[in-house]
């Protein structure tokens, strides 16, 4: 069976071939994870040794590592993978029946297993001798603000995934990071992986254990909310033909 009808319209975070064996797939995802949370553990390192106290610099040029890093990142292994590099998308694609929960479960264990990687080394690229001061118990805002940066990213996620332009995803992917990193008081982790890896990661990323116990549910409910406005303004009925097969072939394999 060929796995991209002949009439279908190219898609973002949808694999080009999804027939490609699923350890290829999830490993491509556990290599991406590992570069973004590389990077954007190691751009606030980097800026904090370089200009300590300044916050604004460090903030500005860690969303432009991190959305920098990630539009690259999903123009190179889109085509593998997807392009996920975050639970969130995988998660919301297999409860919309866009995904097997095989193929969901090992891509969320390779983006957590190479979020953590990612962050020991960006620990190793820039020693320091102390974890960072972490937030202990979070306000409300913070909380709300990773509900709210969730919510965003992944309706821009599955926006430009039902409007069938795959080279709008990556860009307004990154756009919507930088922002949200600037605009939210959390800093926008929106992705579990990276946001379960900060327990480990040195500088300015570093979350405490109650931190993360409180954003991830907060980002797992904002997704949530993104699936419901994805819903009014792309109906799957109002969907291009080409475009509804096109996003759901990835249900049919592994």
């Amino acid at each position: 069976m060929n796995s991209t009808p002949a009439n279908a319209v190219p898609t973002c975070f949808v694999e080009a071939d999804s027939q490609l064996q699923l350890a290829r797939r999830a490993t491509v995802e556990c290599i991406g994870t590992l570069l973004l949370t590389t990077v954007a553990a190691g751009a606030g390192l980097a800026v904090t040794q370089a200009e300590p106290g300044n916050h604004g610099f460090a903030l500005l040029l860690g969303a432009l590592a991190t959305s920098g890093a990630l539009v690259g990142l999903i123009f190179a292994f889109g085509k593998v993978s997807g392009g996920h590099f975050n639970p969130l998308i995988t998660l919301l694609q297999w409860l919309t029946r866009e995904r097997t929960g095989k193929c969901a479960a090992a891509y969320v264990t390779g983006q957590l297993i190479g979020a953590a990687l990612g962050a020991g080394i960006a620990n190793t690229l820039f020693p320091t001798p102390s974890m960072g001061q972490a937030i202990t118990t979070p306000t409300v805002a913070l909380v709300a603000s990773e509900f709210i940066a969730s919510a965003g990213l992944m309706t821009i996620v599955f926006g430009c995934m039902r409007s069938g332009l795959a080279v709008t995803g990556p860009i307004a992917v990154g756009a919507w990071l930088f922002a949200a990193i600037i605009a939210t008081p959390s800093g926008s982790y929106a992705n579990p992986a990276i946001t379960v890896a900060s327990l480990i990661a040195h500088g300015p990323i570093h979350l405490s254990v109650q931190t993360v116990w409180l954003y991830t549910p907060a980002e797992l409910f904002g997704a949530l909310l993104a699936l419901l406005i994805v819903a009014i303004g792309y109906p799957r009925k109002d969907l291009p033909d080409a475009v509804d097969q096109q996003v759901d072939r990835g249900a049919l394999q592994p």
